[in-house]
């Protein structure tokens, strides 16, 4: 299944810079819920966090041969 769309094929390295940035900025929110004791809020942002990795990985494996 191809999970790139029309943007995604024309602009792959600025979407994938976007997702590692926003997966970034999740794990450090993930970090400060934690911190403070919201365990469910924690676990819907790492849930957010690892699906967006995954679909960089896709657009990568999709755009970049």
């Amino acid at each position: 299944m191809n999970m790139a769309t029309g943007f995604d094929r024309r602009h792959p390295r600025g979407v994938i810079l976007i997702r590692v940035l926003v997966t970034a900025w999740l794990l450090a929110l993930t970090g400060i819920l934690l911190a403070y004791g919201y365990w469910g809020w924690a676990l819907v942002t790492l849930a957010g966090a690892a699906a967006n990795i995954v679909w960089a990985y896709r657009v990568c494996r999709a755009t970049m041969r």
